[in-house]
């Protein structure tokens, strides 16, 4: 059986479509024209901050990827920095995806990570080689831990489940509120760290949730 896709991703605001930001509206009681105002600056505020976890306002900046247990974990990251753009950071991504024939593991991807890399996808036009299986209540070939653990209800982050479950954590003071203020060293380090906490969660959760570890071979993993 091929190897999982055990994978991450970063995402953050775009300014590209930041202009799509829909315009706040004071609440029908306020008439003081300074508080109106007020009001409308903070709620655009608000939801500039908000964009990075919205894919039509947001990009990925950083995926990171392990293909089975055996290997090791690489980190792509997208900037202005001659490196990678965006189109390429998905089109690694997919690549990696097809060759394994959609079997993936992480952490609410079917909630949040799989679809946006399908919506920013559809954005920049890339095709998709292999389309993911996005149904919930499965184990095969998308493994989402946190739909799994929780039974597809109300669940808890990553970070305190790993706190919880006593599942070591070498970042405990990182988390994506931080992620606009990192520079490209520290985000790598946290989405590296990310991807280390969901495979030490699969692990942990085989025997119970998942069946047993298979005995994965080294595999190589795209560029």
């Amino acid at each position: 059986m091929l190897p999982l896709l055990f994978f991450d991703i970063k995402t953050a605001a775009n300014p590209d479509a930041l202009e799509f930001l829909p315009e706040p509206a004071a609440p029908a009681n306020y008439k003081d024209a300074e508080k109106i105002a007020q009001y409308v600056s903070e709620k655009k505020t608000e939801l500039a901050l908000q964009a990075p976890l919205d894919a039509d306002l947001g990009k990925v900046t950083a995926i990171a990827m392990q293909r089975g247990l055996e290997n090791a974990a690489e980190v792509y990251l997208s900037g202005d920095d001659g490196t990678l753009d965006e189109k390429t950071l998905l089109e690694c991504f997919w690549q990696a995806f097809s060759h394994l024939n959609g079997r993936a593991c992480g952490y609410n991807i079917l909630g949040f990570d799989l679809p946006y890399l399908l919506r920013r996808s559809f954005a920049l036009r890339i095709d998709v080689p292999l389309l993911p299986r996005l149904a919930k209540y499965q184990i095969e070939p998308v493994v989402d831990l946190m739909g799994i653990l929780y039974n597809w209800g109300n669940a808890c982050g990553l970070k305190w489940v790993c706190k919880r479950y006593d599942i070591p954590n070498t970042l405990p003071d990182l988390d994506g509120s931080k992620e606009v203020e990192m520079d490209r060293d520290m985000l790598r380090k946290y989405a590296g760290n990310e991807l280390i906490l969901i495979i030490e969660l699969y692990k942990r959760m085989c025997g119970v949730y998942l069946p047993v570890l298979e005995a994965f071979q080294p595999a190589f993993l795209p560029r």
